[in-house]
């Protein structure tokens, strides 16, 4: 009789039911491309640790969409390719991602690839992708495929695809072949030339002369795209030179403090001022002349702050050399503590091996050497006992010193903290003078426009209908006033929050990694000493392994 089949098996072929990635699809696709007999036995074993996998391959799976990848800390390879997928998402926390590959699939557009900022190789070959998109981020990348998909005319792509490629600066493969821009036959010839950083297209090496032969076919074409290319690197180089500064007054807390952008994005941010601005005239001037007056007043604060910068950074540099030099003289006081140690041990080993070597040729037993026996273990307490007495002393001497330093220190970088808190204060105080100033001025400026629609002009119908109350126009400078006080409070609080933290921060890790050493060289004084102990006692063990228990006790009692 046959077994009756159900009807979703008669329906449903099994190698097109979706497939959701799991820890079981993991797990079973890391075996599987694993290791290999023995070393795939005992890597089977001993367990599959998701979070240390640096490869992983889910290829051939019917994975409908990405997810459940978050716990792969450590992956550098993916690949998804011969799935379902129709969307690039939930990769950010593959940080470390190097290489990603999801071809044959069916993504139409390429985004969410923001946060793999290390990757080199990308690979979305056979997709149904039509633009170039969302890649700024990958500026490591070195290998690109972006073959088979629905990209066009390679024309109409020379100011906006070719040109996004051109970015890339460590960008040296391209695969482009089975686009639709690449039935004309020319397509080949422009990306050669258009991709002048490229040495492989289409997985063969592009030479020289190709290059040369593209370039006097495409002469306008290129010219439009290094014009581009010298303008986007122009600004690529003014906006690292700027976060580079950005980044060095971060140092000293005063970020953003140095120019007009923190003013301008208090006005951005606040949208009542900003719509009173639009009154233009002499609010304008006004207007400037408060940003004037910004820049002056922070400008002596940035500069206090630089100067406290390096004179902390000194003050550091002073510490860290004082505790260094200290420790280098305890490590030079402690080797000559061991080495007067050995040089005394020395003869007291040679007596004990010369009764071992008695006893064991039976020229005298154990009862006839054991007053000598005993002279040389309580000789070897006493020298041990001052082995021990001087390290920890030397160690005692250093700690002091170094706890000495460290409270200095501490006060040191207080001080030096409360300073630029002081004068940031009376920057952020004068600021305040100066909104106190600019808020008046705007009124002033403000009633002089109030109720005349012929100087109020084209202003917008909420600024204008504002101007025709004086309540409604004072309310809105109010509200602009206290817009900005609490932005001036919310920068002074930061900069006060975060220097007071990189203090504690700093004093607090230099007493952890005091602590730390002191009781790691303790442990290590203790257990040189230990170590000694035993091979003394070993070497006293040695003589009773052919006497009888008991006087064999009476000596292992010694110690």
């Amino acid at each position: 009789m046959t077994e009756k089949k159900s009807l979703n098996s008669l329906i449903i072929h099994p190698a097109i039911e979706p497939g959701v990635i799991d820890n079981a699809m993991i797990t079973r696709c890391i075996l599987e491309y694993g290791p290999t007999e023995e070393a795939g036995r005992l890597f089977a074993e001993e367990g599959v640790h998701l979070d240390e996998a640096p490869i992983l391959r889910l290829e051939f799976q019917n994975i409908l969409r990405i997810d459940h990848l978050w716990m792969l800390k450590s992956l550098r390879k993916l690949t998804l390719a011969h799935n379902l997928i129709q969307k690039i998402e939930n990769l950010d926390q593959l940080t470390g991602l190097n290489e990603l590959d999801i071809s044959f699939n069916k993504i139409e557009k390429i985004e969410n690839l923001d946060k793999l900022v290390d990757l080199e190789i990308l690979t979305l070959f056979h997709n149904k992708i039509r633009k170039l998109e969302n890649m700024e981020c990958l500026e490591k990348l070195m290998v690109f495929s972006i073959g088979d998909n629905l990209i066009e005319d390679y024309k109409e792509a020379s100011n906006r695809k070719m040109s996004y490629l051109r970015r890339f600066r460590k960008l040296r493969s391209v695969s482009f072949k089975g686009n639709p821009c690449c039935d004309d036959p020319m397509t080949n010839q422009f990306l050669k030339c258009a991709l002048p950083i490229v040495t492989y297209l289409d997985y063969k090496l592009i030479t020289e002369e190709e290059r040369e032969s593209g370039q006097a076919l495409f002469r306008g074409i290129l010219r439009k795209l290094d014009d581009a290319d010298e303008k986007t690197e122009k600004a690529r180089i003014a906006k690292e030179e700027y976060d580079s500064r950005v980044e060095f007054y971060a140092m000293s807390f005063v970020e953003y403090l140095s120019g007009p952008e923190l003013i301008e994005t208090m006005f951005e941010k606040d949208p009542d001022g900003a719509l009173l601005l639009q009154v233009g005239g002499e609010l304008i001037g006004f207007y400037e002349q408060y940003k004037e007056q910004y820049v002056e007043t922070m400008a002596g604060l940035v500069e206090f702050a630089q100067v406290a910068y390096n004179a902390r950074q000194n003050e550091i540099k002073l510490f860290k050399d004082l505790v260094e030099n200290a420790l280098d003289d305890s490590v030079k006081k402690s080797k000559a503590v061991v080495e007067e140690y050995e040089t005394k041990k020395k003869p007291l080993v040679e007596q004990m091996n010369e009764i071992i070597g008695k006893v064991t040729t039976k020229q005298a037993t154990l009862e006839q050497v054991e007053t000598n026996v005993i002279d040389s273990g309580e000789a070897f307490t006493d020298l041990i006992y001052d082995l021990w007495k001087k390290l920890m002393t030397i160690e005692m001497q250093l700690y002091e010193r170094c706890e000495e330093s460290r409270v200095q220190f501490s006060v040191n970088m207080t001080e030096m903290i409360t300073k630029l808190l002081e004068v940031s204060r009376n920057a952020f105080g004068a600021w305040r003078e100066h909104e106190g100033m600019w808020s008046m001025r705007q009124l002033d400026a403000l009633s002089k426009l109030l109720g005349n629609k012929i100087l109020l002009g084209d202003a917008p119908p909420e600024l204008f209908e504002a101007m025709m109350d004086r309540d409604a126009m004072m309310n809105l400078v109010a509200q602009s006033s206290d817009n900005h006080m609490r932005f001036i409070d919310a920068r002074e609080d930061l900069l006060m929050t975060r220097a007071n933290k990189w203090r504690d921060d700093l004093v607090q890790g230099t007493n952890d990694n005091e602590v730390k050493r002191n009781r790691d060289r303790i442990s290590e004084i203790y257990y040189f000493i230990d170590n000694q102990r035993e091979e003394w006692t070993d070497m006293q063990m040695s003589m009773t392994e052919t006497v009888d228990p008991e006087t064999a006790a009476l000596l292992a009692d010694e110690f």
